[in-house]
């Protein structure tokens, strides 16, 4: 046991206790029982008996008991005793709780086309070798079905899995759940110690700082056999600039790499999918289960679907929601004047006002990796990125036709011809010699 003069002096040796028993003589000092709570720590709180008034506002204020001085040891042994207890119970509840969200569920990926089953196969392979597990795809890709079934596969069910998610958590809240990894402190920390599973999504949106500091913990010695990581690496390609780390762990093979086959590779088991999908959501709203017609799941499997299952699953659930029968046809899928089915991007820039923000906002996070003093092709490079698929898309709405083309874009006939040719987007053609006529 440690002793601190105050808990302003005993700040930097938080971290190594398992419990703090605080004396307390004034209502002032109950004001710094915050930094044991943040601290991740269980916290007694010991009065003398002339101060009992101060013992409900210090159960208040995050202390877990109150012990009245003389503390007798047996006492102190008995506040630990019911503290690793509760935290044993509060674990199980936590496993309990995962195991009945996923009673009944299949812990594989859905389908049995050839894409389908290499991805069941990969993460069949996942084995006890790796305590890392990268899940790779493209965005939309449902990471966290492949993370369940990981689980599922090792370390299993009655072991929890936790699940971050870096787009939708502060930085600052993100930093401290991975510090909270660190220390073995917490739910995160009880992870590492007892066994479990954590599932980051997007951790390629991570600071760097932070990708070195998860690699490190789980490179540590002593931690449960039982723990894995899996990182979601969402490839993305609007990003002009794409993650390094998580490739490189891969090459070191430090982490084992699970490739997630976007929907278009596996046509074949959308109408499973989208089963199970219905299935879901009548199970979270509470409603009946809806089917899809025949004619209906015909138009769906045409598809390609390049927002992967997030396209398919935004686009079901508002059909589900807009229909009252027990089955949902093709005039249910229509969700547009036109009976356009998918929600494609031109749709969202139609204005030049939404082109500007869109372009405003893809660039926002790339100008600020920027480093002031360090040269830079980042002007023509980014004009390059724009200019090639924005002269692909209108050559191939034009089908092919230069002169309707320049049209739509305002241009040149000849200039148009000419950038096609220097982005390689048609073979140069060298100009005919004209002739006099004598």
């Amino acid at each position: 046991m440690d002793r601190a003069a105050s808990l302003d002096t005993g700040t930097e040796r938080l971290k190594d206790c398992d419990f703090v028993l605080f004396a307390v003589t004034d209502r002032s000092q109950l004001s710094q029982l915050r930094m044991v709570q943040e601290a991740g720590k269980s916290l007694a709180l010991v009065l003398r008996p002339e101060d009992k008034a101060l013992a409900q506002m210090g159960l208040e204020a995050s202390a877990r008991a109150v012990l009245v001085d003389e503390v007798h040891p047996d006492e102190v042994i008995q506040f630990v005793h019911s503290v690793q207890e509760e935290g044993t119970l509060r674990r199980e509840v936590r496993c309990l709780r995962n195991e009945i969200r996923q009673d009944g569920r299949k812990f594989t990926i859905p389908g049995t086309s050839a894409a389908a089953e290499r991805l069941n196969l990969a993460i069949k392979r996942t084995g006890k070798k790796y305590r890392m597990v990268l899940v790779r795809g493209e965005k939309g890709s449902n990471f966290l079905h492949v993370a369940r079934a990981i689980h599922h596969q090792y370390p299993g069910l009655r072991l929890p899995l936790l699940h971050l998610e870096a787009t939708q958590r502060p930085v600052s809240s993100l930093a401290k759940a991975l510090a909270r990894l660190e220390q073995g402190r917490g739910e995160e920390g009880e992870l590492l110690r007892l066994g479990g599973s954590l599932f980051i999504e997007d951790a390629h949106l991570l600071s760097l700082n932070l990708k070195k500091m998860i690699s490190e913990v789980v490179a540590l010695k002593g931690i449960s056999p039982e723990f894995r990581l899996i990182l979601g690496h969402t490839q993305d390609p609007e990003r002009l600039f794409e993650d390094e780390f998580l490739p490189l762990l891969e090459k070191e093979k430090i982490a084992n790499v699970v490739r997630v086959p976007p929907l278009r590779e596996r046509r074949k088991d959308i109408p499973r999918l989208a089963e199970a999908i219905l299935d879901e959501l009548a199970d979270r709203v509470g409603g009946e289960r809806r089917t899809l017609t025949p004619a209906a799941m015909e138009l769906i499997s045409s598809d390609k679907w390049w927002g992967n299952e997030a396209q398919l699953e935004i686009f079901l659930w508002r059909s589900y929601l807009l229909t009252d029968g027990r089955t949902i046809s093709v005039d249910d899928l229509k969700v547009s004047p036109e009976g356009t089915m998918t929600f494609r991007v031109h749709e969202k820039i139609r204005k030049v006002s939404e082109v500007e923000d869109f372009f405003r906002e893809r660039l926002a996070s790339v100008v600020a990796c920027l480093r002031d003093g360090q040269e830079s092709d980042f002007y023509a490079h980014t004009i390059r990125s724009v200019e090639k698929p924005l002269l692909e898309l209108v050559l191939r709405e034009s089908g092919g036709n230069q002169l309707k083309a320049a049209r739509l874009l305002g241009m040149n006939r000849n200039t148009l011809r000419r950038r096609l040719s220097e982005l390689g987007l048609v073979r140069r053609v060298p100009a005919r010699s004209r002739s006099r006529e004598g």
